[in-house]
C-alpha cells in the first residue's frame, strides 16, 4: 500500500470548482479506474522523489539525486537550479512563483530562489536559536513557519531572524508524539502536518485553534472547508464541516508515488517519471 501524500491547493477556486463537477460521474467507491475526464498531455522521464506545483500551474521536480527542475504546465523544462550543493532537499514552497523555498532539513537550513531558480539568499536557522526543524513553509507575508522539535512550537520567523509568533508547545493539544512534516499558510490560517496526530490549525498569531481529523498523510491541499489528499491512487476529499467524505478516481493508479492538481492541469509522480494531464 502506498503512504498517503495530502496537498495543499494553490490554485483559482473556479478552476479546482470545475474540476470537481468534472468528476461528478464517478464521486463513489464503487467506480473505478475511469479516465474519461483526462487526457496525457506530457510524461517526463525523469528519477524524481517529489513534485511540488506554483498558482500558475509550474512544476518543480526534485530528483532523488537532488536536483531541482522547473518546468511549465506542458512539461517543458524551463530552467534547473545552478548553486552549490548541500545536501539533500526536504522540502520545496512555491506557494510565492517569484520566490521559492527549499529546505534543507540535515543542514538546517533554508535557500530562497528566483522564479528562474536563481540564488537570493538563505537563512542558517542555527544561527537564531532554532536547532530542529521539522518542517518549514512561507508565510503569506514572505515570512518563514517552522515547527521547532526542540521545544515542540509553531514559530515565525522574518527573514533576518527575528521571531515573530510562536505557539507555545502543542504537545497540550495532541496526544502520544509528534513531528510535523508539512506546513502551509493560507493567508488566514496555518495548517501543521503531523501524520500521527491529523492537521493542527492555527491563527495567524501561531495560536492553536482545531485539530483535522486525518492521520497518515505527508502533504495536502485545501480549499474553502475541503482537505484534499491522495492514497492508492484515489483523490479524498473531507469536508471538515459535515466529516463527509468523497473519493475521485484518478486516471492512472499504477504506482502513483504523488499527486498535485493546479490550473487545468493533473501531475502524476510515478518511480521513473512525472505524467501530466489536462481535465
Amino acid at each position: 500500500m502506498l503512504n498517503a501524500k495530502c496537498l495543499m491547493l494553490n490554485g483559482k477556486l473556479s478552476i479546482l470548482i470545475l474540476f470537481f463537477f468534472s468528476l461528478s460521474s464517478f464521486q463513489t467507491q464503487n467506480v473505478k479506474h475511469q479516465t474519461t475526464n483526462f487526457q496525457l498531455l506530457k510524461s517526463i522521464t525523469i528519477d524524481a522523489k517529489d513534485i511540488q506545483t506554483d498558482r500558475l500551474g509550474n512544476l518543480y521536480v526534485v530528483t532523488k539525486t537532488n536536483q531541482l527542475y522547473k518546468y511549465n504546465a506542458n512539461g517543458e523544462l524551463l530552467c534547473t537550479l545552478n548553486y552549490k550543493y548541500l545536501g539533500n532537499i526536504n522540502h520545496i514552497d512555491a506557494t510565492n512563483p517569484l520566490e521559492v523555498y527549499v529546505f534543507y532539513k540535515e543542514q538546517n537550513e533554508i535557500l530562497f530562489l528566483d522564479n528562474n531558480l536563481a540564488y537570493r539568499g538563505e537563512i542558517l536557522l542555527n544561527d537564531y536559536s532554532i536547532s530542529q526543524a521539522s518542517a518549514v513553509a512561507r508565510a503569506f507575508d514572505n515570512g518563514i513557519w517552522l515547527f521547532d522539535n526542540a521545544d515542540l512550537q509553531l514559530k515565525k520567523l522574518s527573514k533576518t531572524g527575528e521571531l515573530l509568533q510562536q505557539s507555545g508547545n502543542v504537545k497540550q493539544y495532541v496526544s502520544g508524539n509528534i513531528s510535523p512534516t508539512f506546513i502551509y499558510d493560507n493567508n488566514d490560517r496555518v495548517f501543521v502536518n503531523d501524520s500521527s496526530n491529523g492537521i493542527l490549525v492555527f491563527n495567524v498569531f501561531g495560536s492553536y485553534m482545531k485539530t483535522i481529523p486525518i492521520k497518515g498523510c505527508v502533504e495536502f491541499k485545501m480549499i474553502n472547508d475541503e482537505v484534499l489528499y491522495n492514497r492508492d491512487g484515489k483523490l479524498f476529499q473531507y469536508n471538515t464541516k459535515t466529516f463527509t467524505e468523497k473519493i475521485f478516481q484518478l486516471p492512472d493508479t499504477s504506482r502513483v508515488k504523488d499527486i498535485s492538481i493546479e490550473n487545468e492541469r493533473l501531475f502524476l509522480l510515478k518511480p521513473n517519471s512525472v505524467d501530466i494531464y489536462s481535465y
